[in-house]
């Protein structure tokens, strides 16, 4: 940045111009209150015999059509993978705002905000205006801050915004109280962070994060907005976070003299620009699937590092993060695993068959839900007596019995009919993950503390649903076993694959993949999005300029034959006791034989990411080989296959 010590930019102007002056990946927050397209059918201001009209709260932009599709693109492009999506909107718009936004984020909710005291209505007719939604979203990446469980409900309530902190002149209609804004604020960003408004109104997004040590880009059309928010900011002093509980004079606030080249003020020469690619492409394309090892976090890192390419070439393809990321003529990709180029190939050929069954799968999930729905509070309500004593183990193991002998056709009914399998086993699993859910939660709370409600559901609901997930794991090793490798399979697979423990893959001495369900963080995960993600019009048109391969590394490299003008980027697995690849595994003598391969054989430029062992680095340390490295945290550590913070190397021919 050439001013790294800005704090806030002020630009009374047309968002659409701004928007495309702030580079790529550089927004941590968006915080925003757009048009609500509610004019054409409000009743507007209301006149009464003998009183002034009243307002509700139709403003002048409420009447011209606002389209949510014509910006999704822009703030995706500019947020960090790490930042927040926060829309203040109303009921004709989330369901827009969620078409457009869904399947382009990993995540994405909605907040109810609860206004205490809403305008009156004189007529007694229909509801008060008291609920305001606020549709949000979110990549795994994210910054939450939350303290406590009661934080992260999605209901704020507050009155809106009053005397004295309401502006009468300009009185702005939508104009929002600074402390719900705060809490915001709070959860999902951290000090020093950038946050945007686009629509900034009278400022009070500019307000809040300035209070909370945020540096603010704030964006308005309306003249008198404008300089009623510039005069409301610039008043107020702000937190320097470099010195906790210091204040400073207000930093000098960019207005409408200078207008959009504040952005360049702030973004300068440092900002990373990639030679050939704008870091994310328009589409901002997800991974096609979770997978270990990925490598989302570290597209910071490639590319900005990439070369200039005409085509890419992927060896080692397994979720496709990079794949997705990167831009190219054409895109060669392999992996080893014929499960996974099997999902690859029928996501491209757009297989209906595998979408069907897929689609089953996904209806499977949401039935164990409504299951739990149903039959929840009466789980609950069992529990609570085993656990103040009036049942014993036993006693609570013959209910669970009797519940699923009660209910086994609501339990067989849960995994739809065109999805074969064995009913026994769900009755099986249900009665083992019910019993064993029920006398660990006692013992939890014995040992530590009482549950509250709402954990004591989610445990009963991860009970069910991992009876499900151990069911579809029985079907799909049987059919491993069989060899069947069909659409069925794969559907089976890309299931196993998103709820999983921590995505993580390893498989028994009989060859049976073994990983247990995710548990209560993976309830409310759904295929849908990544479904519909499958079927999306950008993913298809990737597909479209994509050869699959399912080789041996080598075996494609030579087959596919990139030139020097080309691109290869390998993520390998990696140096370590545990070095199972999807069943296949990759020895020492293999990370040998790609060295070699790389090194001497290879046109193309080249990219590897990989674990730092002396091992990896004496293979690569040769003349003309570049070798960098950075720290990599991982959440889990599972079979001593990765420490908790290790170092990476990014070795590249060039």
């Amino acid at each position: 940045m050439k001013d790294p010590n800005w704090k806030k930019c002020l630009i009374c102007g047309d968002s659409r111009d701004v928007i495309k002056r702030i580079p790529d990946n550089s927004i941590d927050f968006i915080l925003t209150d757009p048009p609500y397209n509610i004019g054409k059918h409000s009743t507007g201001n209301i006149p009464l015999p003998g009183r002034s009209a009243m307002n509700n709260d139709v403003a002048p932009w409420d009447w011209v059509d606002f389209h949510p599709e014509e910006w999704v693109d822009e703030f995706i492009r500019i947020l960090k993978p790490t930042g927040n999506l926060f829309i203040f909107t109303t009921y004709n718009q989330i369901g827009k705002w969620y078409d457009c936004l869904d399947h382009r984020f990993d995540a994405s909710n909605f907040m109810v905000w609860h206004k205490t005291n809403p305008a009156p209505k004189i007529f007694q007719a229909g509801f008060l205006n008291s609920c305001e939604m606020v549709f949000t979203c979110w990549n795994k990446k994210h910054t939450w801050n939350f303290i406590s469980q009661k934080e992260m409900h999605n209901f704020i309530e507050s009155p809106i915004c009053m005397k004295p902190e309401r502006l009468s002149d300009p009185k702005h209609p939508a104009q929002k109280p600074v402390s719900i804004l705060k809490k915001m604020i709070q959860i999902a960003s951290n000090p020093n962070d950038i946050i945007f408004d686009p629509f900034m109104g009278v400022g009070s997004t500019g307000v809040a994060a300035l209070e909370l040590g945020r540096k603010f880009i704030g964006v308005e059309l309306e003249k008198n907005y404008y300089q009623a928010a510039r005069i409301r900011i610039d008043n107020m002093n702000t937190l320097d976070n470099s010195s906790a509980g210091v204040l400073r004079e207000p930093a000098i606030a960019y207005g409408i003299e200078r207008t959009l080249f504040d952005i360049d003020e702030i973004f300068g020469e440092e900002t990373p620009i990639p030679q050939t690619i704008s870091s994310l492409p328009e589409d901002s394309l997800q991974p096609i699937i979770k997978w270990a090892g990925g490598k989302e976090k570290e597209l910071k890192y490639i590319i900005p590092n990439a070369p200039k390419y005409n085509n890419y070439y992927e060896p080692f393809v397994g979720g496709g993060s990079v794949f997705a990321a990167l831009r190219a003529g054409h895109y060669y990709i392999n992996d080893l695993s014929t499960e996974l180029i099997s999902l690859y190939k029928n996501i491209a050929e757009h297989n209906e068959v595998f979408f069907h069954y897929a689609d089953a799968v996904d209806k499977s999930w949401q039935n164990a839900h409504l299951f739990f729905l149903s039959n929840g509070c009466e789980i609950r309500e069992q529990y609570l007596s085993f656990r103040e004593n009036m049942m014993s183990k036993d006693d609570i193991k013959s209910y669970v019995s009797d519940f699923c002998q009660r209910k086994q056709t609501g339990i067989v009914a849960i995994i739809e009919q065109m999805l074969t399998y064995d009913s026994t086993t769900l009755l099986s699993e249900m009665k083992k993950n019910l019993y064993r859910k029920l006398t660990r939660m006692k013992d939890l709370e014995m040992q530590k503390h009482l549950l509250p409600e709402e954990d004591l559901n989610d445990n009963i609901e991860t009970a069910i649903k991992s009876a499900l997930y151990m069911t579809f794991r029985a079907e799909y090793n049987r059919r491993a076993k069989e060899g069947i490798n069909d659409e069925y399979y794969c559907a089976l697979f890309l299931f196993i694959r998103n709820y999983s423990y921590s995505g993580m893959f390893r498989y028994n001495d009989d060859g049976e993949f073994n990983v247990p369900y995710g548990g209560i963080a993976y309830n409310g995960k759904s295929m849908l999005k990544k479904l519909n993600f499958y079927r999306s019009k950008p993913l298809a048109q990737k597909f479209k300029d994509t050869t699959i391969y399912n080789l041996d590394f080598e075996e494609f490299l030579n087959k596919a034959n990139p030139t020097e003008d080309d691109f290869v980027f390998l993520d390998p697995p990696y140096d370590s006791e545990f070095s199972t690849y999807a069943q296949n595994e990759f020895t020492r003598a293999d990370q040998e034989r790609l060295a070699n391969y790389m090194i001497q054989k290879c046109k193309a430029k080249w990219m590897m990411i990989i674990k730092n062992t002396d091992f990896i680095y004496s293979l690569y340390n040769q003349p003309g080989i570049s070798i960098k490295t950075f720290d990599k945290e991982y959440l889990v550590s599972f079979m001593n296959r990765n420490d908790k913070k290790v170092t990476h190397l990014m070795i590249t021919n060039y």
